[in-house]
């Protein structure tokens, strides 16, 4: 039997590989553990810097969770903690100190939609269908991407993307937002690693004040924005890289 998740490093990049492609790479309980267990090895690794996020095979990303490990949640109990626990991973993603990469490399259903939106940045192959499928089935979104696909694709393009269930191609997800680029099939995983390649070896102070912005955007308010900014921007003009920067600019001359 395949390991649930497949960890690879390349580099300073760390690739988790939904490996599940025999029900469509969706998401059961040894899933999860496996995701914990190797979030928990990232954030230990000071050296990994960028987490893509991609599933096995060229048909699915994720179909979402399995309904055969759902099946098995009988109770209103069961339900939450299952919630809860998909949950905390996609925040320890969305607002970790790594830059997260989704390499959405076929279609994305369901909860699969919702782990990409976990995600800071999105790519996608061309041949990529996305679909929130919880309405046809008869429940809303439960680990999170509801609130995430409101503030990123706005209210109107998001209800409709819930109410309606539809699948939307690659080109209309770029269109509205959802994801951010559209490669060949063939080109998804280098394009996500030279994404990275470029954001690691930018100096990590910086990426992750970057990161903390991004994350404050969501619940402060204009003024705490600002003065976030102003005080990182000052502690980091003091700091060694930006020294460094501007004494290699200055020899040049």
């Amino acid at each position: 039997m395949n390991h649930p998740l497949d960890f690879e490093i390349q580099e300073n990049s760390a690739i988790l590989r939904l490996n599940r492609p025999e029900v469509h790479n969706s998401v059961n309980e040894e899933m999860m553990a496996a995701l914990e267990q190797r979030l928990d090895e990232i954030e230990a690794d000071a050296g990994l810097r960028t987490i893509i996020l991609t599933g096995a095979g060229s048909q699915t990303f994720c179909a979402g969770g399995d309904i055969r490990y759902f099946s098995t949640l009988r109770s209103r109990e069961a339900c939450l903690e299952m919630s809860r626990r998909m949950q905390a991973i996609l925040q320890r993603l969305k607002y970790g100190k790594r830059v997260a990469i989704a390499a959405v490399n076929g279609q994305a259903l369901g909860g699969g939609c919702e782990i990409l939106t976990a995600c800071h940045i999105r790519i996608a192959a061309a041949p990529a269908q996305f679909s929130f499928r919880q309405a046809p089935n008869g429940i809303i979104t439960g680990w999170g991407g509801g609130k995430r696909l409101l503030r990123l694709v706005g209210k109107t393009r998001a209800l409709r993307l819930f109410l309606a269930g539809e699948r939307i191609d690659a080109a209309e997800a770029l269109r509205i937002g959802l994801i951010d680029q559209v490669v060949d099939a063939w080109e998804l995983l280098p394009a996500a690693l030279n994404l990275a390649k470029l954001i690691n070896r930018n100096p990590r102070p910086a990426v992750e004040a970057f990161l903390e912005l991004a994350a404050l955007s969501e619940t402060g308010d204009w003024e705490t924005l600002r003065e976030f900014e102003t005080q990182r921007f000052a502690d980091l003009w003091m700091g060694e890289d930006f020294r460094a920067f501007v004494e290699r600019y200055l020899d040049e001359k």
